[in-house]
């Protein structure tokens, strides 16, 4: 008489044998892929590729990995792979077009690392959002801002967007506008405008440094300040001439007008004399 413990041990010993040792396959596996990773990044980085290249190819290598390992996890349990890929093979068309959205990111994704329309590191505006390049993945990119928040971007989206790298170039022109009154001396006014452009060394002797007449406001004159300099002095010297036209404008005695408003008051019997 045949013994069902027996027979039911000898079905679930192999089994659980077989899903364990699918379970540690699978572990060994995730655990690997990150290894594998860690290994293709620091080789990547010492032949200086561009970190968008670097962060795409590892994000890529470890979704291949770990999709491995779970196949070869399954295999282990006795299933035919190969149906099963077939399968997949063959659903391939209904879950392009399930995940149309996320297949788009992964082409666009390919787009921007091989368009090259932005680096690591870049500064970059896509419509409204501004921000540090930190890395480009399969599915996204993700960007830095100036108060350390991090914005996540579909590429698809950044594919169909206008995208303004602010530094792509080497350098770049910045425009000053300062407001003076009327009555002030504009000869005067642009030789002092000049001196202080003249005694910044980051400014750029070439392209030379324009000051001309902008407009003719309500309130006073616009004078404009064209000048160049390289990418990352742009905002140090922003701010820097703020300060300091202000400081020469006052030792100068140059006038910054605000706008005025003249109000005339009549007194009752002025007015009903008037009447």
């Amino acid at each position: 008489m045949v013994n069902p413990m027996e027979t039911f041990l000898k079905w679930a010993v192999p089994a659980a044998w077989a899903i364990l040792q699918a379970i540690l396959i699978f572990l060994i596996g995730w655990w690997l892929s990150s290894i594998v990773v860690k290994i293709l990044r620091r080789a990547l980085d010492r032949t200086k590729a561009d970190g968008g290249i670097v962060t795409f190819i590892c994000s890529f290598c470890r979704i291949f990995l770990q999709i491995l390992a779970g196949i070869t996890a399954i295999s282990k349990l006795g299933i035919d792979v190969s149906s099963i890929i077939a399968a997949l093979a063959t659903a391939g068309v209904a879950i392009g077009l399930a995940l149309k959205d996320s297949m788009s990111n992964i082409a666009s994704g390919i787009q921007i690392i091989f368009m090259h329309p932005f680096h690591v590191g870049d500064y970059i505006s896509i419509d409204t959002t501004e921000g540090t390049v930190s890395r480009i993945e399969l599915f996204f990119t993700a960007l830095n801002t100036i108060d350390n928040k991090e914005i996540v971007i579909p590429n698809s989206t950044i594919t169909a967007s206008t995208v303004v790298n602010f530094t792509a170039m080497e350098t770049r022109r910045l425009d000053l506008k300062y407001m003076v009154s009327y009555s002030d001396d504009l000869s005067h006014v642009k030789e002092v405008l000049s001196k202080l452009c003249q005694e910044d060394e980051r400014i750029l002797d070439t392209p030379e440094v324009q000051i001309v007449i902008g407009e003719h406001g309500e309130s006073g004159v616009y004078v404009l300040i064209r000048l160049w300099c390289k990418t990352d002095d742009y905002w140090p010297i922003y701010f820097s001439m703020q300060e300091k036209v202000k400081l020469k404008f006052d030792e100068e005695g140059i006038s910054i007008p605000f706008n005025q408003m003249d109000v005339h008051i009549l007194n009752d019997s002025k007015q009903k004399e008037k009447e």
